[in-house]
């Protein structure tokens, strides 16, 4: 599914325009956004939570060349899958 995908579910499940939808799923997502860089907490009950944690600063190895490349310190954003997301059947 991609993001096109989502519009179109939302403009069927809420009975919006094309341009309506849009927005709406921009809006969602640019809010997911601003949360994470400004280090709150995104949780969306039964669908799981969004949150940054520090990433240590370090040295990886470019594969092609085998020189070492530097890993800046930072923050990176994880996600961890509610229960409902996490109980799914196999194969399916």
């Amino acid at each position: 599914m991609v993001k096109a995908d989502l519009v179109a579910r939302t403009a069927e499940a809420a009975g919006l325009d094309s341009p309506a939808a849009q927005d709406a799923v921009d809006a969602l997502f640019e809010s997911v956004v601003s949360a994470l860089a400004r280090g709150d907490r995104v949780v969306l009950r039964r669908f799981g939570l969004f949150h940054t944690r520090p990433r240590k600063r370090g040295v990886a190895r470019n594969p092609r060349t085998n020189e070492p490349v530097g890993i800046p310190r930072g923050r990176v954003a994880r996600f961890r899958p509610a229960l409902d997301l996490r109980s799914f059947p196999d194969g399916n």
